[in-house]
């Protein structure tokens, strides 16, 4: 039986727990060993939620999340970016999408997903665009399995 749950746009009742969930998010990439260099700095978790909680309600981001009993478990957090130089103009950058651990595999970032692509559609953005680490193969593939796929290399080079 799926569990019945509500998407909600995040606010300051929230931040605590959102905290929480980036912090996840965050030390799961500091525990990757990618190049040595790459590591999110301390309290990073708590300017993020707090700077995206002051941009809630703009009409240019969306930061919102699955809720189960009070609990958040899944958290997605985009925002437009300005292009005028391209054809597109606008498009929606994904910054972090996390389910807390012990509440994957239900289809909470799929619903957020769905909302988000919906959202996309009535603002008009024509393009969603996201980074994952290559180490990262779980979302990797679960961002090709939503359809999404490889659209550029970004290179790095430590001097």
């Amino acid at each position: 039986m799926q569990t019945q749950f509500d998407i909600i746009n995040i606010d300051a009742s929230f931040r605590i727990q959102a905290i929480e969930l980036v912090n996840q998010f965050f030390r799961q990439l500091n525990a990757m060993k990618l190049d040595g260099v790459f590591k999110v700095k301390p309290r990073a978790a708590a300017k993020m939620v707090d700077i995206y909680l002051k941009l809630q309600g703009t009409g240019k981001i969306i930061f919102a999340g699955v809720i189960i009993d009070k609990e958040l478990v899944s958290l997605l957090i985009a925002r437009t970016e300005e292009r005028p130089h391209l054809e597109e103009e606008k498009i929606l950058y994904i910054d972090l999408a996390v389910t807390k651990r012990g509440r994957m595999k239900k289809g909470y970032m799929n619903a957020l997903l769905d909302h988000t692509e919906s959202w996309a559609k009535k603002k008009k953005i024509p393009v969603i665009e996201l980074r994952a680490l290559t180490d990262n193969r779980d979302a990797v593939r679960f961002w090709a399995n939503r359809g999404y796929s490889d659209f550029y290399i970004r290179f790095r080079k430590i001097v």
